[in-house]
């Protein structure tokens, strides 16, 4: 009886396991996964989620997130026609590791892969980690292929110079970077917004305040409006 007993335990951790390793599966068929080499010799992986239309957006998250992160992003995006490249940073999942301050090199070496594949329009959202390497890499090298770009509270960096480039900021009101997102965003030049919202969230952990479904389509809409 007792082994019986046991033998039905191990059965539902069993089949319990089985259930939790299924919830982790990711679907990819809306995207797939690519591989490019950066200027220091980086290797990189990203998935690129392919549309119909030219214009191409890039992804970058925050140091606590990876590019899975963005899935639900790049998901509505291709909806709506855009592409994106949601990349992991080196160092985070299978990209290789380098050296930390050089994360702008992998924000270049996405769009010099996205010019190779015939995109012209290209627009970049990152988040605080994320956010300071778009800037460091636009600082670096001006690229007239990027047309707008969105700041979920960047973590440093310098403003953007750019009057080519569109440029959305968001922050909020009470969050710790506050201070230094407001200077980034004087910094820059126009065109150029700044949302703020109310609470202490910071830059992806938005996605899941109050504001989840405002910031989307702030994003959306500002990503997907003509030039």
């Amino acid at each position: 009886m007792k082994n019986k007993y046991l033998h039905v335990i191990f059965l539902c951790f069993f089949l319990g396991s089985i259930n939790v390793q299924s919830k982790m599966v990711i679907d990819t068929t809306h995207f797939k996964l690519v591989n490019y080499t950066t200027e220091d010799g980086g290797a990189i992986e990203a998935s690129f989620f392919k549309a119909s239309k030219k214009l191409v957006v890039i992804f970058a998250h925050g140091a606590v997130f990876n590019k899975e992160s963005w899935y639900f992003m790049a998901e509505k995006l291709q909806k709506k026609g855009i592409s994106s490249l949601s990349i992991d940073f080196r160092g985070y999942g299978n990209s290789k590791k380098g050296s930390a301050n050089k994360r702008s090199l992998d924000i270049l070496g996405a769009i010099h892969f996205l010019k190779e594949k015939g995109f012209n329009k290209i627009s970049i959202v990152g988040g605080s980690m994320g956010g300071a390497a778009v800037l460091n890499a636009l600082n670096t090298k001006t690229d007239k292929t990027i047309t707008k770009v969105v700041l979920l509270a960047p973590a440093g960096g310098e403003g953007i110079t750019s009057t080519f480039i569109k440029k959305l900021f968001v922050v909020s009101k009470n969050e710790r970077l506050f201070t230094r997102v407001n200077k980034i965003y004087n910094e820059s030049s126009n065109p150029k917004k700044l949302k703020i919202f109310s609470g202490t969230s910071h830059a992806q952990n938005m996605f899941k305040s109050e504001h989840r479904e405002v910031l989307i389509n702030l994003i959306i809409n500002f990503l997907d409006t003509p030039e």
